[in-house]
């Protein structure tokens, strides 16, 4: 009952962000109030000696060791580092939570991207589906549709004719017998020539073939399909920390790396409908609509190696982040013999919650030391996204086809109110892809069982916003940097099996990855046409 609350919640609060009302986030400090130093060495003056009026005159240097203190730093980082600004001895330290919280935008929208592929491949399947399947009165017969033969009746041969009747004539009587009249056949006669009657077939049980049947002006289908994703990425940047208080002011660099683990789950359901003969007889378009939920669990670390150990040491951070939320879309799809267009419009209505914890590396007047801060914060956002294919199908052999294709997909990210305490703000991705499809078909136990081979080539060449690009958080998203422009593959291999009335299956696995990224997955699903 709790669970189901919590997902009524996340919908209404997603909805809130679709219809625009403000929703405010709760943000989270990346840096504490305060910090100590443990085991200080310090040194402090003692009077030694006073004169009548109670005044020191003598001093002596007097060292102890002790905790040191430190306050004043603001909740969110500056320049990418915690300090306080000045306000007494100024430690400073990098933020990996800041940074960790940045890559969200970039992994949210990664998220997105692998659920529009996933609506996408259902409509691949319902495009081929439609255009492969053959007109009523119509099978398919070595990759063609060929009508389909009425049954043969059983043949019987015409009766032979009837015998002629024979003539009568007399015959005498021996004595006084009556003499007997018998019939004599007649001489024959010649018949003038005419042409043989066309021979006739008659069924023994009266079967007529029926006529063929009308084929109906729309066609309707539901289909459901899961899906489970996983993926890792790494990458790697260099920044620096300064402060007045230690390295004489100079900046000290800091070597960061990042590494993410993400894993997705989701369902999709969908109804269209197909309409054939808009423009040619071989053409159609398939129209429909799309529900669906996505969870995904994120794990991202990072590492901020010193260049200079002398002055600060290591810092690591560990962010949990979890991203769910609904999912509604439209698709449609025209085909014209080799030919055919898809276009998909998705919205993920999202809420994201985190939680992490940092170990600051602080560079100080006293030395490098460490100190353990751990925070959470939540958002609500909205991903939108627009896809859209071009393919073009040649058939090079019965039940054997090549598919070139194209296509682009844009994705939008709309925070609600209060992201950017996250260091989270509005942007936009876009993604091209380009590659083929092989495919075959084979017949097992009265199922028809299509294989399907897939190789893509993809590239994110726009990557905007996302982040907060300066201020507070330094505006260095390594994730970011690290995808844009990359070249990357992805290989698809699909099984679908039609079982006949209008019932078919799919399974499906992935791999994808190139330079700092890997991922794999799978889905499956039915569909039912009618």
């Amino acid at each position: 009952m709790r669970r189901t609350n919590s997902i009524a919640m996340k919908v209404a609060a997603s909805a809130a962000v679709w219809f625009g009302a403000a929703i405010t986030a709760q943000a989270a400090s990346f840096c504490p109030a305060t910090v100590t130093q443990q085991n200080v060495v310090q040194t402090r003056q003692v009077c030694v000696t006073r004169d009548s009026f109670g005044n020191c005159t003598e001093f002596r240097t007097e060292t102890f060791v002790a905790p040191a203190t430190f306050s004043g730093f603001s909740a969110q980082p500056v320049n990418g580092q915690c300090t306080n600004n000045g306000q007494g001895p100024d430690p400073a330290a990098f933020s990996g939570a800041a940074l960790a919280s940045q890559a969200l935008s970039e992994l949210s929208q990664s998220t997105t991207q692998e659920t529009a592929r996933s609506a996408e491949n259902s409509i691949t399947n319902r495009r081929d589906e439609e255009r492969e399947r053959c007109s009523a009165g119509f099978s398919r017969v070595n990759g063609a549709c060929e009508p389909i033969a009425a049954p043969a009746a059983e043949q019987v041969a015409p009766p032979p004719p009837s015998p002629a009747p024979a003539k009568k004539h007399a015959a005498k009587k021996k004595g006084k017998a009556a003499v007997a009249e018998v019939e004599e056949a007649p001489p024959p006669r010649s018949a003038p020539p005419r042409a043989h009657p066309k021979a006739t077939f008659v069924s023994k049980d009266g079967f007529v073939p029926p006529p063929p049947p009308l084929e109906a002006p729309f066609r309707y289908s539901v289909w459901g399909q899961v899906f489970g994703e996983y993926e890792k990425r790494n990458a790697s940047g260099f920044g620096a920390i300064s402060g007045p208080d230690f390295n004489g002011g100079a900046p000290v660099g800091v070597n960061t790396t990042v590494d993410s683990k993400t894993g997705t789950v989701g369902f999709q359901a969908g109804l269209d409908y197909t309409a054939h003969g808009l423009f040619a007889p071989t053409d159609g378009v398939i129209v429909g609509a799309l529900v669906g939920y996505i969870s995904s669990t994120l794990n991202l670390d990072t590492v901020s190696a010193s260049s200079n150990p002398a002055i600060v040491g290591t810092g690591t951070t560990h962010l949990h982040a979890k991203l769910d939320g609904p999912s509604l879309g439209v698709y449609g799809t025209y085909f014209s013999g080799p030919f055919s267009a898809d276009i998909l419009a998705k919205f993920d209505l999202l809420s994201l919650d985190q939680n992490f914890t940092d170990n600051l590396a602080f560079a100080g007047p006293f030395g490098p030391f460490s100190s353990t801060f751990s925070g959470q914060g939540s958002a609500s956002l909205l991903n939108s996204t627009v896809a859209g294919n071009l393919n073009y199908r040649f058939d090079v052999y019965p039940n054997f086809w090549f598919e070139p294709t194209v296509g682009a997909q844009f994705t939008a990210l709309g925070y609600g109110g209060g992201a950017a305490a996250l260091g989270l703000e509005n942007g936009n991705q876009v993604m091209v892809q380009g590659g083929a499809r092989v495919g075959t078909a084979s017949v097992f136990d009265k199922v028809i069982i299509k294989t399907t081979l897939t190789g893509l080539a993809y590239s994110d060449v726009a990557v905007n916003g996302g982040f907060i690009p300066g201020a507070s958080f330094n505006g260095n998203n390594i994730l970011a940097d690290a995808d844009r422009g990359q070249v990357r593959g992805r290989g698809i291999l699909a099984f679908n099996l039609d079982f006949g009335q209008g019932l078919t299956s799919f399974v499906l696995g992935d791999v994808h990855g190139g330079q700092g990224l890997f991922g794999a997955g799978g889905r499956a699903g039915i569909r039912y046409q009618w």
